[in-house]
């Protein structure tokens, strides 16, 4: 591979990349504390953050604790000045809102639930739903547009595979530009969930490497190693959900068999539930939603199912440790609004499968949000798109 060298132009455009994401990390700190975290000169740190105040991106905020215990002139990112928009694109609804730069959401939020999946249908809809954002808040400037999507999702073709039917050529990421004038950038909804657990809601400079596992209707993992998402050479690493745990099993959408999503999704879960329902004389639940309370309440039927979803779920966890290694796995999504009881099934039974050693190198957590982080994480790669093209703050 042809390695080229950087001139000043792309380096100060890093360096500013660099200070806007330590500026939105830290929420306040002083220059003396970006110039110790960043490794920049002071002189540095002060004209890139003279510009940030020139384009009102930046200001001062008075007085803080400084580095060594003195005081000194805190700075943040203004949260007022700039915005983008978060569209989270699921198998079942579509919601798209306005985002400050911190990945709050702004009051105004639309859903709708999908009825005809075909893409000439969705994308418009969606479309239409950003236009009227923007048109209802002339006075904010929006920077730019992220939409989380489920997978596979192939980064570089923008297209999604085996998720919606009549899908699978159709570029999204193209057909979403095309009606639209601001930039936009669409990611898997687990790199998405990665990505806002990274920028909101830990500290990432705590662990190496961070697994996002969502477990909804599908299954997938955003893996943030070193500072940025992994995606492979075409965009899907990460789609646990289309690992096999049983190679004689039912045949998935992506049309392998056994997939980890046909044993362990909220959707193959809640069929199991049902399908119990039907042979007891129950009556059977519409949607994941209604079984979050049984099982928080171990209803005899229903916590047994739960705990048989938590095996296949583990068997691909463990799966995920082997393969990645990583120091921290989030539970995200549908599955994670049940609580607690989520880890804990799964540390049972790691415990019961595997060498104890390999469970204490991961720790295994809920989501840091009530909200769905791959809304929040859309909002973070419309954020993250901006900070690297800077002239869009200007």
């Amino acid at each position: 591979m042809k390695q080229g060298g950087k001139n000043l132009e792309a380096i100060q455009a890093m360096n500013r990349t660099l200070l806007l994401r330590l500026l939105q990390q830290n929420h306040i700190c002083s220059r003396a504390n970006l110039a110790e975290q960043s490794g920049l000169k002071q002189a540095t740190i002060t004209n890139i953050i003279n510009d940030f105040i020139s384009w009102e991106l930046v200001e001062e905020t008075g007085l803080i604790e400084g580095c060594k215990g003195r005081r000194a002139i805190g700075i943040r990112l203004k949260t007022e000045g700039f915005y983008v928009i978060g569209v989270r694109l699921s198998r079942k609804y579509f919601e798209v809102g306005i985002f400050t730069l911190m990945g709050e959401l702004v009051e105004e939020e639309y859903r709708e639930y999908i009825t005809n999946t075909k893409p000439s249908v969705v994308i418009p809809k969606i479309q239409e739903y950003i236009q009227r954002l923007i048109e209802d808040h002339p006075e904010k400037k929006i920077l730019a547009v992220g939409m989380a999507v489920p997978g596979p999702y192939y980064f570089e073709e923008g297209v999604i595979e085996a998720v919606f039917t009549d899908w699978e050529n159709v570029s999204i990421k193209r057909m979403l530009q095309d009606g639209l004038d601001l930039p936009v950038v669409i990611d898997h909804d687990a790199n998405a969930g990665v990505l806002a657990e990274c920028s909101f809601g830990i500290d990432p400079n705590l662990y190496e490497t961070v697994v996002y596992l969502a477990v909804g209707q599908g299954i997938g993992a955003g893996i943030y190693y070193e500072g940025k998402i992994f995606r492979g050479a075409t965009g899907i690493a990460g789609e646990i959900g289309h690992a096999s745990i049983n190679m004689d099993g039912p045949r998935c959408e992506c049309g392998n068999r056994g997939c980890l999503t046909c044993y362990a999704s909220t959707l193959a879960f809640t069929e199991r539930v049902n399908q119990r329902m039907r042979n007891t004389g129950r009556q059977p639940f519409k949607q994941f939603q209604d079984l979050i309370q049984p099982v928080r309440q171990k209803d005899a039927v229903i916590y047994e199912e739960f705990q048989v979803n938590m095996r296949y779920l583990s068997a691909g966890i463990i799966n995920l440790i082997y393969s990645y290694n990583p120091s921290l796995i989030i539970i995200g999504d549908e599955m994670s609004r049940v609580g607690e009881q989520v880890p804990e099934e799964i540390r049972y039974n790691i415990r019961q499968l595997v060498e104890r050693k390999v469970l204490n190198q991961a720790e295994i957590r809920l989501t840091s949000f009530e909200k769905d982080s791959a809304f929040i994480g859309a909002a973070e790669l419309a954020i993250d798109y901006a900070f690297v093209h800077t002239e869009l703050f200007r």
